[in-house]
């Protein structure tokens, strides 16, 4: 059986929308894309999202317990377009993480419905205690190479693919080498380094900004920091909050235009998101949803009510050019995250697909062929 959609397809190969039609085989594989000039739509036809640093939305956190968490957590993921998605831990007691990884091996193969959950990234412990942001400051760890093998062992099954590393915490050279043979990317963040540090960090193998601005040393003329090395070192992806709140619109539309092939746009979502104004957890913390935006009491930013879709939507308003936006939700996470049979539609990869109105809201998610959210 081949289901075969119509509309306005966004192909990376030419960074542009074209009419046509989009084909799939009953093992969800690609199997046509086909151009249809003479013919006009209303709908769009996208690859679907992948979302690196996700905490939790409606209600669900990722560091709670049950597993069935993880299914609603795919379902209403897959209600804003993402596909594919990191379940994203905070800083926290070892056992905790570990039981956490844990479950999420355990969870994946039996989440068909929603989005695909295909690793963890693990925010901390490992972090400046003075750019913990909303991390429990108890919790954050001593950075060594013992407490990182009684983390995550030997890693075998790849199954933590990411973690955020403060660059200028000790041992951090040999940390980020011995987390790199074993199949985890690091992200640099939620630290306050020197540009020489982070430098110095990349040099060893890390790969990314954990949420780029957010909970970094700033730049200066003299000392870039962390963010000048986002900007200036072309081997960095760096993760992006497009609320307009951890993140200024202008300075936003300014990254995007001058870095865009390395922006992963990531929402950085807690339990509030797709909820009423209230309190929630993060983590086991409380943090208040008010105002667009998730905080501690004191203030302090405690991650966001972002979905991916509003994301786009804001960048289209910000005057972001489409291609661009595309690329940072799907196309740039999966080269990241080495997920090549998906990230951008062609012949041959799954059939990961959302399906958009012309407002850029979500009208079905396709994963791997089936139909996993209708509007």
């Amino acid at each position: 059986m081949v289901t075969i959609l119509r509309g306005n397809i966004f192909l990376d190969s030419i960074g542009a929308l074209i009419s046509g039609q989009i084909a799939w085989d009953s093992l969800g594989q690609i199997v046509a894309i086909e151009p249809l000039p003479q013919q006009s739509f209303e709908q769009i036809i996208l690859p679907g999202f992948i979302e690196e640093h996700v905490h939790g939305i409606a209600g669900d956190d990722v560091m709670n317990q049950g597993p069935e968490r993880f299914s609603r957590i795919a379902k209403q993921l897959a209600a804003h377009g993402v596909t594919s998605y990191l379940a994203t831990t905070l800083t926290a007691p070892f056992p905790h993480l570990t039981r956490v990884i844990q479950e999420t091996r355990t969870a994946a193969p039996l989440t068909r419905v929603g989005a695909r959950l295909v690793g963890v990234h693990l925010e901390g412990p490992f972090i400046d205690r003075r750019a913990k942001g909303a991390q429990p400051l108890e919790e954050v760890a001593e950075s060594n190479l013992g407490n990182l093998a009684l983390l995550i062992g030997e890693n075998h099954d790849g199954w933590v693919q990411l973690m955020t590393w403060a660059p200028n915490l000790a041992h951090t050279r040999k940390a980020i080498a011995w987390l790199t043979q074993r199949g985890v990317r690091v992200n640099l963040g939620h630290s306050l380094a020197t540009y020489e540090e982070g430098r110095l960090a990349v040099d060893a193998g890390a790969t990314g900004l954990t949420h780029f601005f957010n909970a970094m040393s700033p730049f200066q003329h003299r000392e870039p920091g962390l963010v000048g090395l986002g900007f200036m070192d072309h081997r960095l992806w760096c993760e992006l909050i497009v609320d307009g709140t951890h993140v200024r619109p202008e300075v936003v539309h300014y990254v995007m235009s001058v870095m865009g092939e390395r922006v992963i746009l990531v929402t950085d979502g807690m339990a509030a998101t797709d909820m009423d104004e209230g309190v929630y957890t993060l983590g086991g913390h409380a943090v208040t949803a008010t105002q667009g935006a998730a905080r501690l009491a004191d203030g302090t930013l405690a991650g966001s009510i972002l979905t991916m879709d509003q994301a786009l939507r804001n960048l289209v308003r910000w005057g972001v050019p489409l291609a661009s936006i595309v690329r940072s939700l799907a196309t740039n996470p999966a080269r990241r995250l080495g997920l090549t049979d998906c990230g951008s539609l062609f012949v041959g990869a799954r059939a990961d697909v959302v399906v958009m109105d012309s407002g850029f809201h979500v009208i079905k998610t396709y994963r791997h062929g089936r139909l996993v959210y209708e509007r």
